[in-house]
């Protein structure tokens, strides 16, 4: 292993690390989510750089500052949702494994300029997904299916209202923002515009925020709770009752569609770089 790699990886630990301990103090993060969070940050560190280390940091200080709103409104949402605001271990690899994947790729093939907007497009993709929901599930009006336009209970894998689109394009254009800015820190990663990293930030934070709602009213797994007469993703249900099937593909659950709708960000943050 290359003595500059070892120092890297050895200082993405100890940043990432205290991070990741931040995040269990302010109850964002379970301990296997520290796990990952350690993994991932160090990582993102060690082969991507500083540069990309900062949009990852902001995408979940963001994230976690975000989940702290209304938060006792939001305890209602439990009914539905599989799990609670802290993320696990299989929550932040959905989150950040694909970015993962690409800073790995970037340091290891040395085409670190030509896989920055595609990393930064899956950021803004998930940051856009989590703002819409942290943001969105406060919002006065009840949410409309995204297919088909129905008014849904709060919570709903598919719902999506005004506020939380708002919200979206703003989570993106945010992480477009930090990636540009966090350009300056690194010399090799060249040819990101602001408006370039404005628009890339919008497009894909609007495109993985859509697909994750239509990716929830399709074909994410959704179960039923025969006690409680409520649509749940969790297989047991908060009263205790097994929850039967509903709809949707067995096992794919909320993780899993997070995940397909952060990879959106790759083809969207390598086109707009090269056809704006």
């Amino acid at each position: 292993m290359p003595e500059g790699l070892l120092g890297r990886l050895a200082l993405g630990l100890l940043i990432s690390a205290a991070i990741a301990g931040a995040g269990v103090w302010r109850q964002a993060l379970t301990w296997s989510g520290v796990a990952g969070a350690v993994v991932v940050g160090t990582l993102i560190f060690a082969f991507g750089g500083l540069a990309w280390a900062i949009p990852m940091v902001a995408f979940f200080v963001a994230g976690s500052a975000l989940s702290a709103l209304g938060r006792e409104r939001k305890r209602a949402l439990d009914a539905v949702a599989a799990k609670g605001a802290q993320r696990d271990l299989v929550q932040v690899l959905a989150n950040g494994g694909a970015a993962t994947a690409l800073a790995l790729a970037a340091g290891s093939t040395g085409r670190a300029a030509l896989l920055f907007p595609a990393y930064l497009g899956v950021l803004a993709a998930v940051t856009a997904d989590t703002w819409s929901t942290e943001i969105g599930g406060l919002s006065r009006r009840p949410p409309r299916l995204v297919t088909t336009l129905a008014v849904v209970p709060p919570g709903t894998s598919g719902g999506v209202t005004p506020l939380g689109l708002l919200a979206a394009a703003a989570g993106g254009l945010c992480i477009g923002a930090i990636g540009w800015l966090s350009l300056l820190l690194d010399a090799e990663l060249t040819g990101l515009e602001p408006f370039h990293a404005l628009a890339l930030g919008a497009l894909a934070g609007l495109a993985g925020s859509l697909a994750d709602s239509v990716l929830g009213a399709t074909v994410q797994e959704v179960r039923w709770c025969p006690v409680c007469r409520i649509a749940t993703e969790a297989a047991l249900h908060r009263c205790g009752a097994p929850a039967v099937p509903h709809r949707g593909w067995p096992r794919l659950n909320n993780d899993a569609v997070n995940f397909l709708a952060s990879l959106i960000g790759i083809p969207i943050g390598t086109l707009v770089v090269a056809l704006v």
